[in-house]
Parts: structure tokens; sequence; C-alpha cells
């Protein structure tokens, strides 16, 4: 349900006079009038991947403000106040968290603002498959020759025609979910209570549900799936999760990382190479890694693992064979870098948000500016698509070190999208913008037209507070609690039921039809 930011004051009747003259002529003055706050007003709940809100705004009061405090989640801070603006920091929780800041002046007359952000990504898609949480009801669709699904079966369109989702179909049992986070063919989620759980592939243990237990699923000859949706223990009190292509990266609410898997180009950043299918934690070397803040945010790609501080640095480890720890003149290989690095922005730059592809990132700055790197043979750092391709104004591939992107320095964004070899930008209005590899239907068949820059090829979506992105469709909420599809159809990937199967390819978005 949407909720917007509101001032509502409170006056307490509270004794706050001055004497004034003399004698007789003394006079009593109250103080009844309470602070007003104000903040940046929105029309929906804002949708954020960082673990830690900052709130800005003003202050305003008759005699002056004494103090602004928020609270949130049990938790009760203190704003800084400068002059008339306060800066308020709260750390959140999985799924939706409702804040109060209140104001207070000298005579104990209070002032109140609400607001509301959503910690995790409400859809989800991985390979050919995809999720949405609706009402904290998981509700799968596509793929599920692993059981990435989770409806307890394998299932193929030729094979299981009748049982095979191909719209969406509830999943999940009682458990309360809040966030998703879905890959290749993987699936995990976070309950109400910071509880991790997982089902799908398992065959590096990204599920990190130990080896026992597993079924046979795919083609494979050994046990290498979970059909049931299960806990995975040691992942209590998690705040957020991203799944990479064969590893997962989990943050607590202690700030510390997790990792899961593959782990042949030390992507789980334990200071090793030996995969794990349990949770292990990252290790920050003093070495690599000194003056690292408290981590607000994860993000796995298919053998890379990024974590940013609350500092605003972002920090990489991994796989760096096509620059994707962004270090510049550090050469590219098949080396493990095992423990994190800092990834060296331009002086000044704050960063606010992390996304990747499958050898891309995207990091977005504080004033809405976006730096890539990495992968770039279809453009998704940009610059190297139909346009500019094999001309002499061409970016190359891959993109050693963090670069800004011309179009987000008059068209600032909110947040970045990516996996595969597609990026994509959202804009404040909810208007989302493609760049990189992007499906365009041609006749009977598909070609893909390389976008050298953001473009407006959704003209009919906005509104839009969350997105994920598969290996060839995106999912994406509207603010109105709508879900749209769009892309390639592989297996009934967009949920748009018997008639869309296998369709290539969907570029006006579906709107699946939910039970």
């Amino acid at each position: 349900m949407s909720r917007t930011l509101f001032s509502m004051p409170i006056a307490t009747a509270v004794l706050a006079g001055l004497l004034a003259g003399c004698g007789g002529g003394d006079t009593l003055t109250l103080d009844t009038a309470a602070p007003t706050l104000s903040s940046v007003q929105t029309a929906h709940e804002t949708v954020v991947k960082q673990a830690r809100l900052t709130v800005t705004g003003t202050v305003t009061d008759d005699t002056g403000v004494q103090s602004v405090q928020i609270a949130l989640n049990g938790q009760t801070g203190t704003a800084a106040l400068s002059g008339g603006s306060f800066t308020a920091t709260v750390d959140l929780k999985a799924g939706r968290n409702n804040y109060t800041l209140t104001a207070r002046d000298a005579a104990g007359n209070e002032g109140t603002l609400q607001g509301s952000v959503y910690l995790g990504h409400r859809v989800a898609g991985g390979n050919a498959h995809a999720g949405a949480l609706i009402d904290g009801k998981l509700y799968t669709w596509g793929r599920n020759n692993f059981g990435q699904t989770g409806l307890g079966f394998t299932s193929t369109v030729s094979a299981n025609a009748e049982t095979h989702p191909v719209a969406p179909t509830r999943a999940g049992g009682t458990a309360t979910f809040v966030a998703l986070a879905f890959n290749q063919n993987h699936s995990l989620a976070i309950d109400a209570n910071g509880q991790v759980w997982s089902w799908g592939d398992d065959t590096d243990g990204q599920l990190g549900r130990g080896t026992d237990g597993r079924s046979l699923c795919g083609s494979g000859t050994v046990a290498n799936c979970r059909l049931d949706i299960a806990q995975v223990p040691g992942l209590d009190n998690t705040v957020s999760l991203s799944a990479g292509y064969n590893h997962v990266l989990a943050l607590k609410a202690d700030g510390t990382v997790w990792a899961m898997g593959l782990n042949t180009l030390g992507q789980l950043g334990n200071g090793t190479t030996t995969s794990s299918a349990t949770p292990v934690p990252v290790v920050w070397s003093p070495a690599d890694a000194p003056n690292v803040g408290r981590i607000v945010q994860v993000s796995a790609s298919s053998a890379s693992s990024y974590a940013l501080d609350d500092q605003g640095q972002l920090w990489a480890w991994g796989r760096n064979q096509y620059a994707n720890l962004g270090q510049g003149a550090l050469s590219t290989g098949t080396t493990a870098q095992a423990t994190p690095l800092k990834v060296p922005m331009p002086a000044g730059v704050r960063i606010a948000s992390v996304a990747n592809g499958r050898d891309h990132v995207l990091a977005l700055s504080s004033d809405g500016k976006v730096y890539a790197w990495g992968l770039n043979a279809s453009s998704q750092v940009g610059f190297n698509g139909y346009i500019h391709k094999g001309t002499a104004t061409a970016w190359a591939s891959p993109v050693l070190s963090p670069t800004s992107l011309p179009w987000m320095e008059t068209h600032p964004v909110v947040e970045v999208y990516g996996n595969g070899n597609t990026s994509y930008a959202r804009r404040a209005d909810g208007k989302v913008y493609p760049w990189g590899m992007y499906g365009a239907s041609e006749g009977t068949g598909t070609v893909y037209a390389n976008l050298d820059e953001p473009e407006d090829r959704l003209t009919t979506l906005a509104s839009i507070v969350d997105m994920s992105l598969g290996a060839l469709h995106q999912v994406a909420l509207r603010s109105d609690g709508q879900v749209f599809t769009w892309g390639w159809s592989f297996e009934g990937a967009l949920g748009g039921g018997s008639t869309t199967i296998n369709t290539w390819m969907y570029n006006a978005p579906l709107n699946p039809v939910f039970p």
C-alpha cells in the first residue's frame, strides 16, 4: 500500500511563560505552537537497497527547535541540527519500515513527520523464472527444471503442460516473505523475522543448506537441487540478500557480510578459493581494506562480489577478468582476489547504490550520476552499441575504471539495475531506461539492439518503484502494486499464461494475473 510523507503538528499545553514588566503589570505568555517538520514529499513508498536510511529536511518553530528524534523498529536516534535543517540516520530491517520524526521545542511542544521505506526487492528475475511478493505471499512462474519456482517438483513446458507454472502460482506455504533474490536457476527469500530461505539449483552450494538432503534435478548425475523451500541455518537477522550466478551474499543486521556457494575465484571473500555449501563470513583484510565503514548493501555477479559501506565507499572481490574490480591500472586476469579491495572513485564521489550484470558494474552516486566499468561488449557500460561501435568514439571493452555516463549528467537517476549484458536506470518519476543488450522484435525474428546509452524504450511504463532483471526478461513493480514483465517468455518467464509461452520477444510489458 502506498504511503505519503506528511506533517502533523501536535501541540502540548505546557507552561513556557516569560514574566515581563513589574508589579501588577506582570503578564504570562504561553508557548503552544508546535514545531513543523518537512521533508521530500513522495507519491509512494520509497524502495531502497541500502540498509541504513538517512532522512533530511527542515524544521521550524516560533521560539526555536530543541531537538529532532527519529524512531524506527524500536530504535530511537537524535538527528543532527544545522540552522533550520536536520539529518537523521537509522538502520533498516528487510521489508517495510515505518518511521516517525519528532521535533520538540523548549516548551515541550511536539511536531511529527511520518514516512515509510521498503528495503529489498518484492519482484525477482532469474535465468528464465520470476517471482513477486503480494502482501507477503510468494508467487512464482517460469522455468522449473531445478525446482526454482518452489512448487515442490520439477517441470518443463513440453512434458508437464498441466503443472508447469506459466502464470503466477502461489508458493512458500504459510511463511511471510519480505524480500526476494533470484538468479540463474536458484531462489532465495528473507522472511519477516530476518531468516533466509532457499530453493532450486544447489549445484555449487549456493543455497547454503549443506550437502545433505539434495535431490537430483536438471540433467545432472548427482544430487544438485532443493525442491523444498526451507531455512538456511546461520542466516538469521538478515537485512539484505544478493544472488549471483553460483554464489550468494547476505548482509546481517550487525553489518557483517556472509557468503556461500562457488569460490574458485575468491567470490566468497573469506581469503580462500574453497567453495562452501554453508554461509562463511567475508574477511576484511587490514592491508586491502583499511578504514572500511559499516556495510549497508551487497551485490553479487557471475563470479565477483561488491559491498557498499556507510561512507559511500565501494568494495569488490572475486573475478577481475573483465576489470570487474574497477582497479584501473591493475591488470585484468583470472587470478582470484579472495578479500575485498576498495574500488577507486573520482575525488568527492560518494556511492549510494550498486548493481551489476554478469561482468559489469553500475555505481550510483549520491547526486544521481552513474559510474560504470567492466565488460562492455554489448554496450552495457556504454557507447559501444549500434551508434558508436566500430568508430573512434566507441568506449573500449572492458572499461577498466569507474567512468561517468554522460546521460546521467543531465538526467539524474534514483536507482540502477543490471543482469546479463543489460543495464537499467530509474528516474524519480518512476520511468525506467535501458541500455546495453536490448531485444527488439522484427517480424517473426528478433534482433538485439545494443543501446549506447539509456533510451526511452518503454514509453507506456511509469511510476515503477522496484525492478529486477533476469537473463533475458525483466520484472517491475508499479507504485499501485501492479506487476509488469517484458522480454523473452522462455518457458513462461513472463507469467503471461499459456498463450505467451516462448514468444521472443515482448517489449510491450505484460501485466500477469495473480490468483
